[in-house]
């Protein structure tokens, strides 16, 4: 199935991009086959009047652009569809969410075929999705300031993914009367398409997948994408399906359904404000200049994917950015890549001429590594990494001859402003001891007055106290975060109790290792230790992201080389919540891994005594 998605793809790029359009038109209706009548009843459809004129533009550009748009069959999938028409009470989008669900699941890939759009799809069925497209355009208030070029490619297409064609644009009931409310009171009440957006916001309404080999599914955001792309298709609110493929500075990726709105001269999305973004791009319905390897020359699928668009310009203050290929590289395509997941990812892809490759719009405040792949398909340096600054200026990030530094670490990761909320959630907390399990006579040991750092924390009582009762109160205004409580005696031995106080129950895992693991504390929690006892030494650690140094975890600290690459500065085992690593070659970029344990690592430079993690 792999290799004929691929033929499908690159036989779209030759529709796009070796046809003009009249040629094009009859290329598709060529390749249709004997569903070539169904097409043709479409534009003559709208060939009779000359007031549907813009209708048989649009019909010929969703025909024009139909190949490699194609809908997964199986009977396992019959099967489900059967399920999902069962779910009850939830909007029809759900259920168009719900079908696309087992496309990535081994227990359903293994007989999976490809129905292409342009061999099955019906007459009526593409005729009833222009005109309702139409009807959303020309009736709704929100759509007044839409073009037709943007119309084509925000409300009209009759598909999202892959999933089954079926008329569920007309399954508008379960929005109708907050859908009519609306439209009604639009101009009234200052209304936008992004305000109607957040309306008809019902993520709690997407239901319960049902099939039991889906019990793992997540709805994180791809599906829930695409779950509001249905919903704002039925509604009639333009939209399109926006992605960063991999963030700039932390792992991951993130995608959305971005709303159109005349109201706002540029799109916003959260994620790309929090996180540097070297691209965003748009999945589109039309064809898009896709990437065409050369002979026994690689290109990710990414790039030859014919229905994304680079739409980076459109969020973000851009630069365009040329490198220079050296001498003696055969290369066709080279690519610049972000450090994303522990690897460098290419992010975007350039054809080589004369030595030269230019990469337009590139996002700012973001180190990146110029690539390419060789015949065996790895990918490998083109030349030093560098920065790109938020002014558009471009630093080197080659480390400097005959000069070394010292690096003082005390994290591989960066924090965040989630970090911050976690450390200051543990203010004016305090540690009491007491002979009565209640305390209601208490001597207070310490009390935390100042924000503490995401390392382990230590409190040294006095060592004449000597009670039973040992335990951590929170703020009574808000609840404390922790994650690991330990309480130990004059010897440097950790006293074992029982756990107390109202949240024990759930806190039973802080007397445990896992420095991840956390507890919402929102009274107290305390030690029983059955009999009195001296505390000579009290250690905790608020809630955190497992990414400072921990004692007794390997690391080992890496500088970036051209044309090696990664280069062993060596590994050390921590003995505190700091490494130090003398003679290092200076002004380059660094990574320190944890070898014991964690996913989440950083590239870095260091500006004197600082770290910045990149």
């Amino acid at each position: 199935m792999k290799k004929y998605f691929i033929y499908i793809g690159i036989g779209c790029f030759m529709l796009s991009g070796c046809f003009q359009r009249n040629t094009r038109l009859e290329a598709v209706l060529k390749y249709s086959g004997d569903n070539r009548k169904e097409l043709e009843k479409v534009i003559s459809h709208y060939s009779q009047n000359p007031a549907d004129s813009l209708k048989l533009q649009a019909a010929m550009f969703l025909i024009e652009n139909m190949p490699g748009h194609y809908t997964f069959t199986s009977k396992a999938l019959d099967v489900y569809y059967a399920k999902v028409d069962t779910v009850s009470h939830v909007p029809y989008s759900a259920k168009k969410l719900m079908q696309i669900v087992p496309y990535n699941y081994p227990e359903f890939r293994q007989d999976l075929q490809i129905q292409e759009d342009v061999k099955y799809i019906t007459a009526d069925f593409l005729i009833y999705n222009i005109d309702i497209a139409f009807r959303q355009w020309e009736t709704l208030p929100w759509n007044s300031g839409l073009d037709f070029e943007t119309f084509k490619e925000a409300l009209l297409p009759y598909r999202v993914a892959n999933e089954p064609l079926d008329y569920w644009r007309d399954s508008i009931a379960y929005f109708q009367k907050k859908l009519e409310l609306s439209t009604h009171y639009y101009e009234d009440c200052r209304y936008s398409a992004k305000f109607l957006d957040y309306k008809f916001y019902i993520y709690n309404n997407i239901g319960k997948i049902p099939d039991e080999r889906l019990h793992n599914f997540k709805l994180d955001c791809i599906p829930t994408s695409q779950y509001f792309l249905f919903t704002h298709r039925i509604i009639g609110i333009p939209s399109f399906m926006d992605f960063i493929p991999h963030f700039a500075n932390r792992n991951g990726r993130h995608y959305w359904a971005a709303v159109l709105d005349s109201k706002y001269k540029s799109l916003k999305v959260i994620q790309a404000d929090l996180y540097r973004t070297a691209k965003i791009y748009r999945q589109t319905y039309a064809h898009q200049p896709a990437v065409v390897p050369g002979r026994h020359e690689y290109v990710p699928t990414f790039f030859r994917n014919p229905f994304y668009k680079d739409v980076t310009r459109e969020y973000l203050p851009t630069t365009d950015i040329t490198i220079r290929i050296p001498r003696g590289t055969k290369v066709r395509h080279a690519y610049l890549a972000v450090f994303n997941d522990l690897t460098w990812k290419p992010i975007t892809c350039a054809e080589v001429s004369g030595r030269k490759a230019h990469f337009p719009d590139m996002g700012r405040d973001v180190a990146y590594l110029p690539v390419y792949y060789n015949e065996e398909e790895e990918l490998l340096p083109l030349g030093e990494p560098f920065y790109l600054a938020n002014d558009g200026s471009i630093q080197s990030l080659k480390t400097l001859p005959d000069s070394t530094t010292t690096l003082k670490l005390r994290r591989k990761y960066p924090n965040s402003n989630t970090h911050d909320y976690w450390s200051k959630s543990l203010n004016l907390s305090r540690f009491e001891t007491s002979n009565e399990a209640v305390f209601n006579k208490a001597d207070t040991i310490y009390t935390i007055e100042k924000q503490v750092t995401l390392s382990y924390q230590y409190v040294y009582p006095d060592s004449t106290l000597k009670r039973r009762y040992w335990r951590f109160a929170c703020n009574p205004r808000q609840t404390a975060y922790l994650s690991q409580l330990a309480f130990y005696d004059e010897n440097g031995e950790r006293l074992n109790g029982k756990l107390i106080g109202p949240d024990s129950k759930q806190g039973s895992e802080l007397l445990g290792d896992d420095p991840v693991f956390f507890c919402m504390i929102k009274n107290w929690v305390g030690m029983d230790f059955g009999k009195e006892v001296r505390v000579s030494k009290i250690r905790f650690l608020p809630r955190n992201d497992g990414n400072t140094i921990f004692e007794g975890n390997d690391y080992e600290l890496f500088y970036y080389q051209y044309p090696k690459g990664w280069i062993s500065l060596g590994m050390q085992t921590a003995e505190k919540e700091e490494l130090v690593y003398p003679d290092v070659p200076a002004g380059g970029l660094y990574w320190l891994r944890n070898l014991t344990t964690g996913q989440e690592e950083r590239i870095f430079i260091a500006k004197g005594n600082k770290i910045v993690f990149l």
